[in-house]
């Protein structure tokens, strides 16, 4: 995932900086090298992501100055 994501990703920590500044806190979204937009909810960016490009890869990612690794098991993993 990291690799289909990775323009998006580098686009993210150049323009980390300056969205700490002015949106700490809110969700971002980015398709390729462009800042869509800042929301304040994850479900809006989300949502804006489907409705302008369509089921297609894009980022929606929590601004924040320190990230905070999430770790998530599948249910369908074999025990």
């Amino acid at each position: 995932m990291t690799e289909l994501l990775k323009k998006e990703i580098e686009t993210y920590n150049v323009h980390k900086a300056e969205l700490l500044g002015k949106a700490n806190g809110k969700f971002v979204l980015i398709k390729d090298s462009e800042v869509v937009g800042v929301y304040d909810t994850k479900m809006d960016a989300i949502r804006q992501g489907y409705e302008r490009f369509g089921n297609v890869p894009f980022l929606v990612k929590l601004i924040v100055e320190v990230e905070v690794p999430l770790e998530f098991t599948s249910n369908l993993l074999a025990v």
